[in-house]
């Protein structure tokens, strides 16, 4: 695959066509649930690169208001059948650096195989999306992936040890982080979970 086709649509969207997902964990991983447990009060989240939507119904359900976003429209389908009527108008068929949220800041940003499927040139835009889409004090929460990147393997594209927290100190401070233990084969023992507070140091505007 060129460099320049990685951030296409159609590649991700032939996956969920073929059913090509490797990435796929079939259900709502373990840290999450702990962290809805600890947390049941919501807010509104965002969910990017959603895929098949399996914690859209857990943030859902935990009381929070759910926004989910992924490029690419056999993903959209998939998790808007998943979820059924009561929530599939939760799940938007867009891009998340373009996408307009409508203004509102977001509690929290929930990560799940999204920043690793990206270039490792593209994770300062993450960052700085993120940074723009959530509250002070809002948190980036989730799952990361350490494996020092190899661009003519990837995707999926890990950290290098310290390469995360150089990126994210700008505008995060790191609260928690530990290992995982239900990671699939894909990530297995190379996966983090961890939380993200936002801080004041103002953010670029967010670009629609």
């Amino acid at each position: 695959m060129e460099k320049g086709e990685h951030p296409h649509r159609e590649f991700w969207n032939s996956r969920y066509v073929s059913g090509k997902t490797p990435w796929d964990f079939g259900g709502v991983p373990a840290d999450l649930k702990s962290y809805l447990k600890a947390r049941p009060k919501g807010g509104r989240v965002l969910i990017p690169g959603c895929g098949a939507g399996y914690e859209v119904a857990a943030f859902a359900e935990a009381g929070y208001e759910v926004t989910a976003i992924d490029l690419a429209p056999a993903a959209v389908e998939l998790a808007r059948k998943r979820l059924g009527p009561g929530l599939a108008d939760r799940v938007i068929l867009g891009d998340f650096f373009t996408h307009d949220f409508g203004g509102q800041a977001f509690d929290v940003v929930y990560e799940r195989t999204f920043i690793c499927s990206l270039w490792p040139d593209q994770r300062t835009d993450y960052r700085d999306r993120v940074a723009a889409l959530l509250k002070h004090r809002g948190l980036l929460i989730g799952y990361f992936y350490y494996q020092t990147p190899v661009l003519e393997e990837g995707p999926p594209f890990g950290f290098a040890w310290g390469t995360a927290d150089e990126l994210f100190a700008q505008y995060f401070l790191l609260v928690k982080d530990r290992p995982v233990n239900d990671s699939i084969g894909l990530f297995k023992g190379r996966e983090r979970w961890q939380e993200r507070s936002r801080t004041a140091v103002p953010a670029p505007a967010v670009q629609h």
